[in-house]
């Protein structure tokens, strides 16, 4: 069974149209499968038994697939289940739909919502605040010997003069809204990309320091640029992360239970605890544990996309109301499930949704600024 074929065999289950047969495959293989799995401390299921999903392939008189390595995923919808385990690579079912999805129920006069765009604002030392998302390309500020500066792509430029030597250890933040995301050059050269929601706090200058260091609000991609001379921290809540040179990314969002540091290369030290690239470390309730990471999921939201790899439903919403800068209201308790699956962010919010309900089982209601979760 190819894509194409799985595509139809989802769309009749959705629509109802479904052979008793083609619904025994669908049925028989989440309950046989799936919902019988137990999870394993977060882990996602890491292999499906092809001998028993052949079997109901056979039992449902349906071609058998080509066998091939199977995307991890926890328990969704089964029929999007089906699909993600016969695709290559886990993609919203509507996600390449040639059909446009039904829209998600609106209320009147209902406000244009949009993704997430580079918005930020930049406070000095003196206090004085610079809004980046209005400010002209060019020279935006001069503070000691450091010349900071917007460049036409929307980035934030801190270029050192005179070699740095004579430069002002004054504290600067960089902040992003809900709905924005913003990238900074450090003067020493450190490139950082902050995410929704986050605030970066780091002096004009490191010149006269003996460490680099900044402090993390939210969530942020660092390169930092190499410099045994001056070790380079990121302080965040109860967690301090240490590097000499590397790539890695912290989620230290106040509303979310736990930090996680996850590293690309090199070596970082968090709380005392060596990282190898590849692992992620996550502090929770004072407690610190490493772990194996994916990392292209990790860092998605840098290139542009929301992938989710067994995400809880909540984690994900609280996701998307930073990215599309609304608020998420829960008419009941949802059943907690896991979602899976990846899109653009620059998707509209309805279609995002709609692919939501169709993994998950979910419905929304859009009221203003509002994402309402209903029954």
């Amino acid at each position: 069974m190819n894509r194409q074929q799985a595509e139809e065999l989802l769309t009749r289950y959705i629509q109802g149209t479904a052979s008793d047969a083609e619904r025994a495959l669908v049925d028989r293989w989440y309950e046989s499968e799936a919902a019988q799995k137990k999870l394993d401390d977060g882990r996602f299921f890491e292999h499906l038994n092809a001998e028993l999903w052949a079997g109901t392939l056979q039992k449902a008189g349906l071609p058998q697939p080509v066998r091939r390595k199977i995307f991890p995923i926890y328990r969704v919808a089964a029929a999007a289940a089906v699909l993600l385990l016969l695709s290559a690579g886990a993609m919203f079912y509507l996600n390449n739909k040639k059909a446009a999805p039904a829209p998600v129920e609106t209320a009147s006069a209902q406000p244009q919502i949009v993704p997430g765009s580079n918005k930020a604002i930049l406070t000095l030392g003196n206090g004085d605040q610079i809004s980046l998302t209005d400010a002209a390309d060019g020279e935006l500020a001069r503070q000691g010997d450091i010349r900071i500066s917007k460049t036409k792509d929307g980035q934030l430029l801190y270029e050192p003069e005179n070699g740095d030597a004579g430069g002002t250890a004054k504290r600067n933040t960089i902040s992003t809204p809900r709905g924005g995301q913003y990238r900074i050059d450090l003067p020493d050269g450190t490139r950082v990309w902050l995410n929704a929601a986050s605030s970066l706090v780091f002096p004009a200058s490191f010149a006269g320091l003996q460490e680099r260091s900044v402090e993390l609000t939210g969530e942020a991609y660092f390169e930092v640029a190499k410099d045994a001379a001056k070790p380079f921290k990121v302080i965040s809540n109860a967690q301090t992360v240490e590097v000499l040179g590397t790539h890695f990314n912290v989620n230290a969002y106040n509303d979310e239970p736990d930090i996680k540091t996850t590293l690309l290369e090199g070596a970082v030290r968090v709380n005392g605890s060596m990282l190898r690239p590849g692992q992620q470390s996550v502090l929770l309730n004072g407690r610190l544990s490493i772990r194996n990471a994916e990392t292209e999921m990790e860092t998605a939201w840098k290139n542009g996309e929301f992938i989710f790899n067994g995400q809880d439903f909540k984690t994900v919403m609280r996701t998307i109301s930073r990215w599309y800068d609304v608020d998420v209201v829960y008419e009941y308790d949802p059943k907690p499930f896991r979602i899976g699956g990846e899109v653009s962010r620059s998707r509209s919010i309805a279609e995002v949704l709609k692919m939501l309900e169709v993994t998950g089982g979910v419905k929304f209601k859009l009221e203003g600024r509002k994402i309402k979760v209903i029954r």
